[in-house]
């Protein structure tokens, strides 16, 4: 029996040895494999190399990378090594950077380059126990190691070799260590947004992965030496449990990003069947697809539009026939009955399926190389319109649900029995509620908050009792913090958020608190409200200052007729206004003042107050976001209308490399 995820790759490099676990690209661009052995023995001499550093059991290592060949090693070593790893991707700020290693009081961080390795030099003195930094990217290599004060500067691959040598002169130890170890050990502590902008440091264990895997494996139903495009960041837990899953089926995972040289050109040559992903992507691949049919003649545009909807309607028709639809009551044996009369239109369709699968379908299926089986979506709604016409191609999605704190696969659709517009059934190793505000369990067909409750949920938040007690209710259900509701056959629909992440379509998650206080510090702008949930980019609704802004246009002179009016509408409607803000945004939320590209404010739309404050408004004064994201609806939709114009470079670079194909 498996019991942690260091003992999965041992076993598999027992198991299928000169199979491919990796391919990874060298400094050429061309994919190198690295087999399961090799894979396994490297485990092992990084956790080797970690012991021969005095590493001692439950310590907590640092790991500061994106992913690469190195990160598996890396991060199975130090829990092979009976420790655990505090992952976190290479934008991380200095302030994340130095509270995340300080509380978690590392004395071992592995970093990938020499610009994480700057980060870290800076704030090197506000982290007590730090020893000992591993640099994983080689260069300036006629130095063996270098000093940094008291700490040491230490080569990966150097590391290695040390840790070869070390399991040499201690025969079996991380071998017997691997074999013993607990499966409700910690694996790993990944630190997500906090609502006050403190991280919080989700706690994983062992079991809370391996739970997940065959279950997964019966609803995906992948195989031996099947190959998985990996391009997310692999330490956001749901790169990382895919990852994971590929290691059990005996899997390749192959290297590549989502950049305009590389994805496309990288389907071509490793040709997956798998690709856990973010709706953006797949957005961003529907766009391109459009447009470059459109630039054919205009007959051709209308043929593909025509022939996509056949086919859309044709899949439609096949899932109801075959009972595959979202129904909130029992169908009754007449309801049955008359679906069987689909199959004359269904069959009458097949032509049209048959001339847009030669014409356009099979050409669209060979950008993803030909031998794509199932993209996974999760990370934020996936969108109706892509659901219907990626599926009905040929080009199968299947869309899932999870957090960090279940590690993080609630629910996901089965490969051969999926009902788009959901997220599938709960897996067999957790279990969910939906209840109303007082804690009643609701029936299927009415929206209530979701509950989740199962191996996969977390030990709970490192070294924050408080919050960890909040997470769950008296019977250790997990708040999720999520609006779901229940199909009659158990299939899951979320329907929006209780908590206030908003998670954009990149995959993202951004707590808006934070971005809110920081652009409540200009003069003009009395609140914000950042919005964006499923959206490529943040937005806000804004209460201006009005008086301030007329004092900024009179000292301006040019706009100083704004200054002597007294319709508020006129200044709000007003260039300056706009222009003006937009400054103050993008003054206040940059990198200079700790905030990533992605928690940038894009677009905004001004409010002049809100219209219900006993609505909108606690007796504290709190926003109650929900009820403002309700009520102010149609002026959300309205700006994220306007940002489709502005995502052409995302569309250009898929558009550029499909017709390279």
């Amino acid at each position: 029996m498996i019991k942690t995820l260091p003992h999965l790759l041992y076993h598999q490099g027992l198991r299928y040895p000169e199979n491919i676990a990796q391919m990874a690209k060298d400094q050429n661009g061309t994919f190198q494999p690295v087999s399961y052995r090799e894979l396994s023995e490297q485990m092992l001499d990084f956790a080797g190399a970690l012991m021969s550093l005095g590493t001692k059991k439950g310590e907590h290592i640092g790991h500061i990378s994106d992913d690469r060949q190195e990160w598996q090693v890396i991060s199975l070593g130090c829990m092979a090594a009976g420790g655990c790893d505090i992952p976190r991707g290479t934008d991380v700020t200095q302030k994340e950077l130095s509270y995340i290693l300080s509380f978690t009081e590392c004395r071992t961080v592995c970093v990938e380059n020499p610009a994480v390795l700057s980060k870290l030099a800076d704030i090197a003195d506000q982290i007590p126990t730090l020893e000992n930094i591993v640099l994983v990217d080689e260069q300036n290599r006629s130095f063996e190691k270098y000093d940094l004060g008291k700490i040491s500067v230490l080569y990966y691959r150097n590391l290695l070799r040390d840790g070869k040598k070390w399991r040499e002169q201690n025969p079996g130890v991380i071998e017997d260590m691997v074999l013993s170890g607990n499966s409700e050990d910690t694996a790993t502590i990944i630190f997500t947004s906090g609502t006050t902008g403190v991280p919080k440091g989700v706690e994983l264990t062992h079991r809370n992965f391996l739970c997940q895997l065959e279950p997964i494996s019966q609803r995906l139903d992948f195989h031996l030496g099947d190959r998985c495009m990996c391009i997310l960041p692999v330490w956001h837990v749901y790169e990382r449990l895919f990852e994971f899953y590929v290691m059990y089926f005996g899997g390749t995972l192959c290297y590549s990003k989502p950049v305009s040289t590389v994805l496309l050109q990288d389907f071509q040559k490793v040709r997956p069947q798998l690709m856990p992903c973010v709706p953006r992507v797949w957005e961003a691949l529907y766009q391109a697809i459009s447009k470059k049919i459109k630039k054919g003649s205009g007959i051709s545009w209308l043929l593909f539009k025509l022939l996509s909807s056949a086919a859309s309607a044709s899949l439609q028709m096949k899932d109801r026939i075959h009972g595959r639809t979202r129904r909130f009551k029992k169908q009754g044996a007449f309801s049955r009955a008359m679906t069987k009369l689909l199959y004359i239109p269904y069959g009458l369709l097949f032509p049209a399926r048959i001339l847009g699968d030669r014409i356009f379908f099979r050409s669209l299926k060979e950008t993803v190389g030909g031998q794509f089986i199932t993209g996974i979506s999760g990370g934020g709604g996936f969108p109706p319109k892509l659901d219907k016409f990626f599926n009905s191609i040929g080009i199968r999605i299947l869309e899932g649900y999870g957090l960090t704190e279940t590690a993080p696969i609630v629910a996901v659709r089965d490969r051969y029995d999926a009902i788009m517009g959901t997220i599938g059934k709960p897996m067999s190793y957790n279990q969910v509620k939906i209840v109303d505000d007082k804690g009643k369990i609701l029936p299927c067909g009415k929206k209530g908050i979701l509950y989740v409750k199962g191996e996969n949920v977390m030990k709970g938040y490192y070294r924050q009792p408080a919050l960890t007690e909040k997470a769950f209710d008296v019977d250790g259900w997990l708040n999720t913090g999520d609006i779901a509701i229940q199909t009659v056959t158990g299939e899951l629909m979320i329907r929006g958020r209780q908590k206030d992440t908003i998670v954009l379509k990149s995959g993202e998650n951004v707590e808006p608190f934070p971005i809110e206080a920081k652009l409540s510090e200009s003069p003009y702008i009395t609140q914000a409200v950042v919005v964006g949930q499923d959206q490529n980019s943040l937005g806000a609704l804004i209460i201006p200052d009005i008086d301030a802004i007329k004092q900024a246009a009179k000292s301006d002179g040019r706009n100083a007729e704004l200054s002597e009016t007294e319709n508020r509408q006129k200044i709000m409607n007003s260039p300056f206004a706009k222009e003006l803000v937009m400054r103050e945004t993008e003054r206040l939320i940059c990198a200079k003042n700790g905030f990533k590209n992605f928690e940038r404010v894009s677009q905004f739309v001004f409010i002049e107050k809100f219209e219900n404050p006993k609505e909108e408004l606690s007796a504290k004064g709190d926003i109650i976001r929900f009820k403002i994201l309700q009520n102010y609806r149609h002026l959300i939709t309205k700006m994220f209308a306007k940002e489709t114009k502005k995502q052409k470079n995302l569309i250009h670079w898929v558009y550029d490399l499909i017709g390279q194909n």
